[in-house]
């Protein structure tokens, strides 16, 4: 019994902690940004986004001209 508690405890944790992160990145305005490869799809696949510097939220996908310099 006490491991289901804890596991319990654990997945609340990690509830709270998620809605506080989106609510960060919700009111953040995303000032600097640069490119960088995330992971995706429970960290079975990457890929190349925008990410915010100050609150780490993809904010988009770069252009062929982004990525290309970006790849340089």
């Amino acid at each position: 019994m006490a491991a289901n508690r804890k596991v319990e405890k654990l997945l609340n944790q990690k509830s709270k902690i998620e809605r506080e992160l989106r609510m960060i990145q919700e009111n953040c305005i995303h000032t600097k940004r640069t490119i960088k490869q995330v992971t995706l799809d429970a960290g079975c696949q990457t890929s190349t986004r925008w990410v915010c510097d100050n609150c780490s939220a993809i904010t988009g996908y770069p252009s062929e001209v982004e990525l290309k310099k970006y790849l340089k």
